[in-house]
């Protein structure tokens, strides 16, 4: 017999008799020569099986029964038992712990409910069970790093960006340098939100491929791909929605007492030296730091000129004292027009973000400064943020593709055949899918953490 079946040891069927239309419900009469349970109220009769649990159910027969239980009303006793589940609670209509429920708060909250269907003379095996349900769950211990984080817990940068790969690696790189990738918690503190944050991050990483299959189709692949790309951002918003409407709400209540667990568990992990060199030499920003991404170049070439003079690497010093200081000399002497530094793609508005090519966002910017009357102003290169340097190299990047595309056009009007271009066009979306995607990812990690 297994555990499921122990549960419901009692009769099929359990018949329970109302006064009608308004009476005080009787105590259930067990074995009655009627095998089904019979509810009168006047003239009328109802027949309704008590309900037992198979273990044949399916897990997702089995989530879905769960995730109703969270919001299903709990069954009165007829009878006083002294027991926890008997006990009132005062006020109980005023009582509410907002939060994503846990895993375990999930199942006290199924297993409150089914204990108002035991029997008394059961309650104290049924609970047993539960009790060691539980044990057996918190026992299982995952590294909590090695999971998506929710945006707005890694960072304020994270949370503005809201790129589900962003968040990961930013969080992961942390976590390698300040050692807490080795630590563990119980499944039993994993919550909801946890795992529609598994969702997203997985919606995050199909939408690469799929957005760079709807680019290859001919013809329409230009209008194809942002509409793929609207698809998946239009899912992490629903999902961001029910986030905040578990929230909003209230974790169900239970009859169990919290789960009272060991401290974290140190279970190391196997990290590629790599990434752990990478790891040592940034932090998520907070606030208190400069991230990557607004470091001048003056304030680079200074950051080089210390670390070769730490003695990290073998030189001659005073050679490599003079080219920096000539290197600054360069920088601070020669201009650049401002148009060139350009604006990050969500300060110039939704849709030049949702697009995020190089031209759209360059031409965007450029009306922005005609706006403040700023387009016929330079600075000096030493005043040029590493971002903006990355964005020139995105741009001279994403403008070599757009006139690739004019050139394989044309040819293709002037009677080379689409066995020829489409080839061409594909490779092309290949050769540079590193800029059209992987650049927004290394942009987001440069604007999210400052280097150590």
């Amino acid at each position: 017999m297994s555990d499921l079946d122990e549960l419901n040891t009692g009769p099929s069927w359990s018949t329970v008799h109302l006064s009608a239309p308004f009476g005080t419900p009787r105590r259930p009469r067990f074995g009655s020569s009627d095998s089904p349970a019979t509810v009168l109220a006047g003239d009328h009769r109802m027949r309704f099986p008590t309900p037992r649990l198979s273990a044949s159910i399916s897990s997702l027969t089995a989530l879905t029964l769960i995730t109703g239980m969270l919001y299903a009303p709990g069954i009165a006793q007829g009878d006083t038992v002294e027991t926890l589940a008997a006990t009132p609670i005062a006020e109980a209509e005023q009582m509410c712990t907002s939060g994503a429920p846990t895993f375990d708060d999930v199942v006290t909250a199924a297993a409150s409910v089914l204990r108002g269907t035991v029997g008394p003379d059961q309650l104290a095996g049924y609970d047993q069970q539960v009790a060691d349900f539980r044990t057996s769950i918190a026992a299982v211990r995952v590294h909590r790093d090695g999971l998506p984080m929710r945006p707005d817990l890694v960072g304020t940068r994270t949370a503005e960006i809201d790129d589900p790969i962003v968040t990961y690696l930013v969080n992961g790189l942390d976590a390698v340098r300040t050692g807490r990738i080795d630590e563990t918690m119980s499944v039993s503190h994993l919550t909801v939100n946890d795992a529609i944050e598994v969702f997203v991050l997985a919606t995050g990483i199909v939408k690469i491929p799929a957005k760079l299959t709807a680019g290859m189709v001919p013809t329409v692949g230009f209008f194809l791909e942002p509409v793929v790309s609207a698809m998946f951002n239009g899912t992490k918003a629903l999902a961001r929605a029910v986030q905040n409407s578990i929230d909003a709400g209230c974790v169900a209540p239970n009859v169990y007492p919290p789960l009272v667990l060991d401290e974290a568990v140190i279970e190391p992990v196997q990290v590629p030296p790599a990434i752990e060199a990478l790891a040592a030499s940034v932090m998520t920003a907070n606030g208190s730091c400069t991230p990557v991404a607004e470091l001048t170049l003056a304030t680079v070439v200074e950051r080089a000129r210390a670390y070769f003079d730490s003695g990290a690497v073998q030189m001659d010093r005073a050679a490599m004292h003079e080219t920096a200081d000539a290197l600054q000399s360069f920088l601070a002497s020669n201009q650049v027009a401002k148009p060139m530094l350009m604006r990050r793609a969500d300060d110039l508005g939704p849709l030049v973000e949702a697009l995020d090519m190089g031209p759209v966002t360059f031409l965007a910017n450029l009306g922005a400064d005609l706006a403040e009357g700023q387009a016929l102003q330079t600075v000096p290169l030493a005043q040029v943020k590493v971002e903006n340097a990355f964005d020139l190299a995105t741009l001279t990047l994403d403008i070599t593709s757009l006139l690739f595309s004019a050139g394989t056009t044309v040819a293709g009007f002037t009677g080379v055949g689409a066995a020829v271009t489409t080839p061409l066009s594909i490779v092309q979306d290949l050769v540079f899918a590193p800029t059209d995607y992987g650049a927004p990812i290394m942009r987001g990690v440069m604007q999210s953490m400052c280097a150590v």
